[in-house]
């Protein structure tokens, strides 16, 4: 038996109509996105703008390419040269020379600036070379701030190159604080010259949250060194509730 073909041809035809615009459009498309377009370049995506390929740079109409230096890469950026030194090799000009490390240094991570090392922990950098840094007795290396230093050992004081020993007075105590006497009065106590001289406090006064002070209670004055109650004030300067 046989199987009639007329059928099947026009659904045939029907197809390959429907296939052909589309077909088409794609053939246009790339017609379209691909004219003018500069050598050493691709078209974007959409519309008819286009890019310079990796390693070149648009300059008006056309792609031009980057010279990278000896011992350096393209970067790809739209900006600046286009290109970066190496690690080890820092920008001179249009080149890319290498870093002259000192003893007791090590390279930067991201050297992009002179002069691409920093002295080891105990150096410190004077011109081209790292120079041991000079702790002095009841010291110790600090690492904090941007250049290496040294502090004091608890209980001393910098001054000048040396670390002095701080004198704590009777009822006195060592401070935490980076500057000042060094020392602390202990709560009753005020600091007078290099000692601590207790806290006298008169009648209805008590001692302030400061611990070196009075003050008065409440419902009463200060007067000298002295706390009198304010109806008692006010009589002395002729004034009557």
């Amino acid at each position: 038996m046989s199987i009639p073909l007329k059928p099947y041809a026009s659904l045939l035809t029907l197809v390959l109509f429907a296939v052909a615009p589309i077909a088409q459009s794609d053939v246009t498309y790339s017609q379209v996105s691909t004219a003018g377009v500069p050598e050493n370049a691709s078209p974007r995506r959409y519309g008819d703008e286009w890019k310079c390929d990796p390693g070149y740079r648009r300059d008006n109409d056309a792609c031009q390419a980057i010279l990278v230096p000896e011992n350096a890469y393209a970067t790809n950026a739209s900006y600046g040269s286009g290109w970066a030194c190496k690690r080890g090799f820092l920008i001179d000009g249009d080149e890319c020379v290498a870093i002259d490390i000192p003893a007791n240094s090590y390279l930067l991570m991201n050297a992009s600036y002179t002069p691409g090392w920093r002295c080891d922990r105990g150096y410190e950098a004077v011109v081209d070379k790292c120079v041991a840094l000079i702790v002095p007795g009841n010291g110790y290396l600090n690492d904090s701030g941007s250049r290496p230093s040294w502090s004091c050992e608890r209980g001393y004081r910098r001054v000048d190159d040396d670390c002095i020993q701080i004198k704590v007075p009777a009822h006195g105590y060592l401070s935490d604080r980076g500057y000042g006497k060094g020392w602390k009065c202990k709560r009753g106590y005020k600091a007078e010259g290099e000692h601590c001289a207790i806290v006298t406090i008169p009648d209805n006064a008590y001692l302030s949250d400061t611990g070196d002070r009075w003050q008065c209670a409440h419902g009463f004055s200060r007067q000298r060194n002295a706390c009198v109650m304010r109806a008692a004030v006010s009589d002395r300067n002729g004034v009557h509730d």
